[in-house]
């Protein structure tokens, strides 16, 4: 079971550590409870990820996902999902994934595009995850997100200290470990 989601939450991830398996899995289990998702993405996720995560969704579940591959046009994304809000009333999930470059700051209107998409997700009482990466500051401070983003709870996810093969989700200052396979991410025991 995944740390549960309300609210608005930025998943920084350590490159190839899983964070669209991460937002996949969540909206996997949002489409089985019968609501609809909004993804937003710069490319369609890996289709054999995508078949292992979801081969047990009903095809009717899984056209409840709205996914929106945008290329570098996040804002059209964006857009797109605030359009969705304001139409379909049974969203409960909206993920963007790399919703920043690799490298460098986020642009000012891509900031304001993402505070305005907060903010509507939150007035509609509506889960958001804004997934980007993770870098390790050069003056050894630890973990930072690329851009920071006003109302959301910043979570960390990557490989762990002693077992590269295993993944740390740092909430605070609670850690949990999770062994990813292919059913997604399981807790380690």
């Amino acid at each position: 079971m995944l740390a549960p989601i309300s609210g608005c939450v930025h998943l920084a991830v350590a490159g190839g550590c899983g964070g669209t398996t991460w937002g996949l899995q969540h909206a996997r289990q949002i489409l089985s409870d019968g609501h609809h998702v909004v993804w937003i993405c710069e490319e369609i996720p890996d289709g054999n990820r995508f078949s292992q995560l979801f081969s047990d969704i009903s095809p009717i579940s899984v056209s409840k996902l709205h996914l929106s591959a945008v290329g570098e046009n996040t804002d059209v994304g964006i857009k797109s999902a605030m359009d969705l809000l304001g139409v379909l009333e049974n969203i409960a999930l909206v993920v963007v994934d790399d919703w920043t470059k690799k490298t460098g700051k986020p642009s000012g209107e891509l900031r304001k595009s993402m505070q305005a998409l907060i903010s509507t997700c939150t007035n509609k009482e509506v889960a958001l995850i804004a997934i980007s990466s993770a870098y390790e500051d050069a003056g050894g401070s630890g973990w930072k997100a690329r851009g920071s983003l006003e109302g959301c709870d910043t979570w960390f996810l990557h490989r762990g200290q002693m077992d590269s093969m295993m993944r740390e989700l740092h909430i605070r200052d609670v850690v949990t470990e999770y062994v990813l396979g292919d059913e997604g991410f399981i807790p380690r025991k």
